[in-house]
């Protein structure tokens, strides 16, 4: 069974809610989507503005928290999911809301400056040498035919030498051990 995802335009109507829970870290705020509508004079007006609940999960939820603001135009992409609760008085209650997997600005709407996530620093239990290649890897241009766009092969930049920085941080690490 598959998920329908579902893309939400919008404003920001609440400040961002950040939580520590036992599943994670929670971001969660309120996004107000407000249709226009033709007034049948050639002129348009407001619909009623639909409000949805987002809630955003781990590290896209600290990334939310520190980027998104009231009143920012946002597109969100996620799932909707149904939260349903009884209350203290035996009511029951239910609430859809989306289960963002993407939250962005609207750069239809202004601008954005994007900063990189800093990769967190290996624990004593990772292996180190994994994070020391992905680095490594990651700095090797990609050498890219200009009539074909294919990789490059054997290039200073091509696949080869991606290859290569990759084998020789194995091998460093291997020595190393």
């Amino acid at each position: 069974m598959s998920d329908v995802q579902v893309t939400l335009h919008g404003y920001v109507g609440a400040e961002v809610e950040f939580k520590q829970t036992g599943r994670g870290d929670l971001a969660s705020f309120r996004v107000g989507t407000t249709p226009r509508i033709r007034d049948g004079h050639g002129g348009y007006r407001n619909g009623e503005t639909t409000w949805t609940q987002v809630a955003a999960w781990r590290s896209l939820a600290a990334n939310v928290a520190a980027s998104i603001n009231v009143g920012d135009p946002v597109v969100v992409i996620g799932r909707i999911r149904t939260s349903r609760w009884t209350t203290p008085d035996g009511e029951p209650r239910e609430r859809s809301v989306l289960d963002a997997t993407t939250v962005a600005h609207d750069l239809a709407r202004g601008t954005s400056a994007f900063r990189k996530t800093a990769r967190p620093a290996p624990r004593e239990d990772d292996d180190a040498t994994v994070n020391e290649v992905f680095d490594r890897v990651e700095q090797v241009p990609v050498g890219i035919d200009p009539v074909t766009g294919e990789l490059q092969e054997g290039s200073a930049g091509g696949p080869a030498a991606g290859a290569e920085a990759a084998g020789e941080a194995r091998k460093g690490a291997e020595e190393a051990a």
